[in-house]
């Protein structure tokens, strides 16, 4: 599998082309991810990656932040 992540702390994350790549990517195939320097803001940042996608896909956030954990997995432990 191959996967994609958007960090919403890089400012490419807001341009206009970004939500027709993110769709034609697809959902399974996306992870969150934050390029922060400064950990202690990780959370919001991830917190605004699942807003991101769920508005640039047109998905519930809470379905976006499950199939990224799902993701996740497969990309770091290989599970199905």
């Amino acid at each position: 599998d191959v996967f994609f992540g958007f960090a919403p702390a890089i400012p490419n994350y807001y341009s206009a082309k970004t939500p027709s790549i993110m769709k034609r990517i697809g959902i399974r195939q996306l992870v969150l991810e934050t390029d922060l320097e400064d950990m202690s803001n990780a959370w919001d940042d991830l917190k605004r990656g699942v807003e991101g996608l769920a508005t640039a896909l047109d998905m519930d956030a809470c379905e976006v932040a499950e199939q990224a954990y799902e993701n996740a997995e497969r990309l770091y432990f290989g599970r199905k």
